[in-house]
């Protein structure tokens, strides 16, 4: 079996089956696509809930379907485009299934198509649909994102209907309105006690909804593996999901297969690339290792007038680098267009089969090296929300820090590591024993997760206090001077402050530094006068190392954050942090995307150029421990691994060593590299 194993998503309507299901076959024959997943009732064609008797004249069709592929030793299995609906594009449900219960949002707004996931009419229309699916034993039965409580346009947030408050009325011990819940859910200061209870309800409602499938599945099919497509950790929060028991329940005793979104439906930049990493390696650590990941290369609107054959190879590339057991592609438009129009991604999977699958075999099972993202699925339930809050804002964020590290060429992981990144609120959702634990670590903070630091009682492991909090343009500041010798600074390297961008006028700390703590850069006026400390260092009596910012990096960060006097400042920090342990640095040029995955006997570390540059060099600089590198090869471009005359090695220095890679990196490419270790 391959290790990067791709896997088709494609519509078949019924109106063209006859050309088009031979040419699928040829497809996947000629371009090594192990697996078909069908999408059934799907996208421009949509009914919506899908009709039973819609689906009972297409079983046919999905019958011969199924026999075909699996006469060529294909894989088959079903993606049924709807669960409770995405969205109400017009369609009417009450039309036709008037038993359904709607979906509400949190200000009163009512679907016309979208389920409530606790209406009886909806479960009994759906049991009927999935009965018929799974008697088809497919490999797997998949399970859409639209299963999920927010983003129902016309709703944002779900759901609010009367079903629901009243679960919610029965569980408190109240008689409360939808109205009188929503001002208790986003109350500012300390989270109401309701929004526990909420939270709660939403994640025990869709645990329920989760066996209700896979009941109804293997009632029918025992052997079928249920799938789960996710939306970002982020929005799962806002509605409380615990994804293991979510995971657990969909499963049964089957293993489970998940669809992290890598979003990129379009193509705008390379840059997006970043949020696509991020997502697969945030979702991976929520579900656990048992999960099988098949990760979501989607190109929405179809065509490469939306994505490029090379940008798509690019995020399959992410998706194996980053341990994947597969992809799921969905390349080609759902409304009959032969495959054939579009040459250029078949060409694509064939030619880098090969590379792709040697990248897959070496970073399948390995674990994430870099600095650790902290996100917790609870985060929800502690936020404190501001004054006029929104519900998104129910948000903890947590993950602000990727967006300075990665450009710089510094990895992330959710792993455990020796250097955590702290923004956000997450803080507040962790015990004090945890707490603890990472502040005797090195510790990355920005204001976001200082202010919650100081307000629930660690600023003595911090070494700063805020004096007071104000705005960039109360007065005039000009720039960061990155001035500290020992961290790679000199007087007059100055970073901008015009952050993000001209139009930002961003919170600013100014801060009151303990005994012991020194502060490594300061900003200063227009006429270069020192005025308030800028990053600030601070070794604690836990043993722990603190780097404070005094600005909320989710917000001041991006291009004009980011410039080479940053990175010089950002790579002595993080080696002061680590104690010199910083698992992986790659420098060449701007927008890397930088990777490196741990096995026992060797690392594979590797970076994207996220640019419309030629890197003329890379350079690995690698914590090497009390390891030595035995050989180094590169994945060439026809899926072997090499050992490359073209490195330069270092010898290991205070328990590191440099790979210089002397040649060019092509503009938005990937380059990988294996270190074997003695």
């Amino acid at each position: 079996m391959s290790r990067a194993w791709y896997a088709l998503r494609r519509t078949l309507p019924p109106w063209n089956i006859d050309e088009t299901l031979p040419e699928l076959i040829g497809f996947c024959r000629d371009t090594n696509v192990e697996e078909v997943i069908v999408k059934v009732d799907s996208e421009e064609f949509s009914h919506g809930l899908t009709p039973v008797a819609w689906l009972d004249g297409y079983m046919p069709f999905l019958t011969r379907i199924r026999d075909e592929l699996r006469a060529n030793g294909i894989g088959f299995s079903i993606n049924p485009w709807i669960t409770v609906v995405h969205c109400d594009r017009g369609r009417d449900t009450k039309a036709n299934m008037p038993d359904v219960d709607l979906m509400v949002g949190h200000d009163g707004t009512k679907c016309r198509a979208c389920a409530c996931v606790l209406s009886e009419g909806w479960r009994r229309h759906t049991a009927k649909l999935w009965t018929r699916y799974a008697s088809l034993e497919p490999d797997v039965l998949w399970v859409e994102d639209d299963i999920r409580l927010l983003n129902h346009q016309p709703v944002e947030y779900g759901c609010f209907c009367a079903l629901h408050i009243a679960e919610f009325n029965r569980r408190a011990g109240t008689n409360a309105t939808r109205e009188e819940l929503v001002k208790a859910l986003l109350a500012p200061g300390k989270p109401h006690a309701w929004r526990k209870i909420w939270l709660d309800m939403n994640r025990d409602v869709m645990v329920d909804v989760a066996r209700f499938f896979e009941q109804t599945v293997h009632e029918v099919s025992p052997k079928t593996k249920l799938g789960l497509m996710c939306s970002s950790p982020e929005s799962h929060a806002i509605e409380g999901r615990d994804w293991k028991a979510f995971a657990n329940a969909l499963a049964g005793n089957q293993p489970l297969v998940a669809r992290p979104c890598m979003f990129n439906y379009d193509e705008t930049s390379p840059r997006g690339l970043y949020t696509a990493a991020y997502l697969v390696r945030s979702t991976m650590s929520l579900l656990g290792s048992e999960v099988i990941i098949q990760t979501e290369v989607e190109n929405w609107p179809f065509t490469t007038f939306s994505k490029s054959a090379r940008f798509t190879f690019l995020q399959l590339a992410l998706s194996f680098a980053l341990g994947a057991d597969g992809v799921t592609m969905n390349l080609f438009d759902h409304m009959g267009t032969p495959i054939a129009k579009s040459p250029e991604f078949g060409s694509m999977l064939k030619e880098k089969k090969a590379f792709l699958n040697a990248l897959a075999e070496r970073c399948w099972k390995s674990k994430a090296a870099g600095t650790q993202i902290i996100h917790p699925q609870d985060g929800s339930y502690h936020v404190k929300l501001e004054e006029n809050a929104t519900y998104q804002n129910l948000a903890a964020g947590g993950h602000a820090w990727r967006n300075v590290l990665e450009p710089l060429g510094f990895p992330i992981t959710f792993e455990e590591s020796g250097v955590v990144a702290l923004s956000g609120q997450v803080v507040r959702a962790l015990s004090d024993e945890r707490l603890l634990e990472i502040l005797s670590k090195g510790v990355l903070v920005d204001l976001s997760a200082l202010r919650c630091l100081l307000e629930i009682g660690y600023g003595k492991h911090l070494g700063v206090d805020i004096k007071r909090i104000f705005h960039k343009y109360d007065e005039p500041l000009a720039a960061e001077e990155h001035f500290d010798p020992e961290f790679d600074g000199a007087e007059r390297k100055y970073m901008t402050l015009t952050l993000p961008d001209l139009g930002g006028d961003e919170p600013i700390a100014e801060l009151t530094l303990a005994e012991g703590a020194r502060a490594v850069s300061r900003l200063v006026d227009p006429d270069t006068k020192p005025k308030y400390a800028g990053m600030t260092l601070f070794e604690n009596r836990l043993g722990g190392r603190v780097a404070v910012y005094p600005m909320s990096v989710e917000t001041c960060a991006g291009a004009a954050f980011l410039n080479m006097h940053r990175r010089d400042q950002i790579t002595a920090v993080m080696n002061w942090l680590s104690h010199g342990r910083t698992p992986l640095i790659v420098k060449g040029g701007a927008w890397a995307l930088p990777i490196m995955q741990d096995k026992d006997s060797y690392s594979v570390v590797g970076t994207f150029n996220l640019t419309l540059d030629e890197w003329a060099e890379a350079e690995f600089n690698l914590f090497a421990g009390d390891r030595t590198p035995k050989k180094v090869e590169i994945l060439r471009e026809n899926g072997r691994w090499t050992e490359a005359e073209n490195i330069q090695r270092s010898p290991v220095r205070d328990s590191r060593v440099t790979i210089k890679l002397n040649q060019a990196l092509q503009p938005v490419s990937f380059t990988a590299l294996t270190v074997w270790w003695e």
